[in-house]
């Protein structure tokens, strides 16, 4: 059950970081004052697809280089726990092929012209989405302030690598309300 699951880890990372177009979506609260915070912790229980080891240093470095980045310190007494998720599903698409041509003769008619206006064949197709949500919230009111998530289909079975989990995290950051301090 261990080895399905790390598989669907990979999948799912892999599907977020092949994919040519990462879906990225957010939300906040528009009452929370982003820069009167001046710490935060990356909780270690990510209650997701189970994440082998080197990929939670990838997720938890890129994560803290975006909070550092805003004027953030990481802290075991922080202002701000963010949480991260990792899921995975499979979904399965059916598409038509029709053949609406002309045709030289048939099974029912061998002789002559004819039209063809069956369905000639039926695509089944699978594939899996992955999707990383990263929680920002309140230790003192403990709500959430801030939401970012990305999913996308997997396109190709390229290596994970770190590179590409600083990419995922600094794309889902690009709509962080607190801008990175130059």
């Amino acid at each position: 059950m261990k080895l399905k699951n790390l598989i669907l880890l990979s999948i799912a990372v892999l599907s977020l970081q092949a994919c040519k177009t990462v879906e990225v979506y957010s939300d906040f609260d528009p009452n929370a004052k982003f820069d009167s915070y001046s710490n935060f912790m990356v909780l270690k229980s990510l209650k997701s697809v189970p994440l082998k080891e080197n990929s939670k240093q990838w997720l938890h470095a890129a994560i803290n280089e975006q909070m550092s980045s805003r004027g953030y310190t990481e802290t075991k007494d922080p202002d701000l726990l963010v949480k991260v998720k990792v899921k995975t599903s499979t979904k399965e698409t059916t598409s038509l092929q029709r053949n609406n041509d002309f045709y030289w003769g048939s099974t029912y008619y061998p002789y002559g012209w004819g039209i063809n206006t069956g369905i000639d064949r039926v695509n089944y197709e699978t594939h899996t989405e992955g999707t990383i949500i990263i929680d920002v919230i309140d230790r003192e009111s403990k709500e959430l302030i801030w939401q970012g998530r990305a999913s996308g289909a997997a396109k190709s079975s390229k290596g994970l690598n770190e590179a590409s989990v600083h990419k995922i995290i600094s794309k889902i950051f690009s709509t962080y309300p607190l801008q990175p301090k130059k």
